[in-house]
């Protein structure tokens, strides 16, 4: 989420609340932090791969739904499909919240949230979102095959588990798989070889005789 050149957003008509939300923002690790009373004052900077990290936005009580902004976040997820995106509607209406995540918003609180909420809220989204990035970047240097990513993303979705031949057979819909038939080894001694040739990756896939294999991922959620 620190990428050379990123920036956050604030996107909120009251000035107080604007620099309180920005205030918060930075408080998450986010420097570079944009203040902005309107969305067209983001237009210019929403470009295609924007290294836009973070973005609240404030939708009016008064204008219900809030057209501008909810375009805005929509805007924001298509040029910045990572970014974590936190609307405050000020209208305090569930209407508000369903308006916002239809348009691509990650998470939405009511105006009248205790302020500590916000807070904890973006931190959460935030961690998660560099979780993810670190797990698309790990997939890009293993180097897998469309096959080997789904079997991969299963153990790292059950890392610290065992997984049985038979469930890595139903993730790649191989009905004809049979206990003795050797597919899914072959796959997996594939992945095994990947992860010793990236040691930095700190991951393994175990063997557990007559049941399946485990994958052991340090950083595991």
């Amino acid at each position: 989420m620190k990428n050379r050149g990123s920036f956050a957003a604030v996107v909120e008509r009251d000035t107080g609340l604007r620099n309180t939300w920005a205030g918060v923002l930075q408080d998450c690790g986010l420097p570079r932090v944009l203040r902005r009373a309107r969305p067209s004052e983001m237009r210019e900077t929403l470009t295609e791969g924007a290294p836009l990290s973070a973005l609240i936005v404030g939708l009016s009580a008064r204008q219900v739904p809030d057209e501008a902004m909810l375009t805005l976040i929509a805007a924001a997820r298509r040029q910045a499909g990572d970014a974590v995106i936190l609307a405050i509607d000020h209208a305090n209406r569930s209407q508000g919240a369903i308006a916002a995540f239809a348009a691509g918003a990650d998470d939405a609180l009511r105006a009248d949230h205790d302020p500590g909420e916000l807070r904890a809220r973006l931190s959460l989204r935030l961690q998660g979102a560099q979780r993810g990035n670190r797990k698309s970047a790990r997939l890009v240097q293993l180097g897998l095959t469309p096959v080997e990513e789904r079997i991969f993303e299963y153990m790292s979705r059950h890392a610290g588990q065992i997984v049985e031949r038979a469930a890595l057979a139903q993730v790649l819909g191989d009905a004809d798989w049979s206990y003795g038939d050797r597919r899914i080894d072959v796959h997996i001694a594939r992945i095994r070889q990947k992860l010793e040739h990236r040691s930095d990756a700190g991951m393994q896939v175990r063997s557990v005789r007559g049941r399946g294999y485990i994958l052991d991922d340090p950083d595991r959620d």
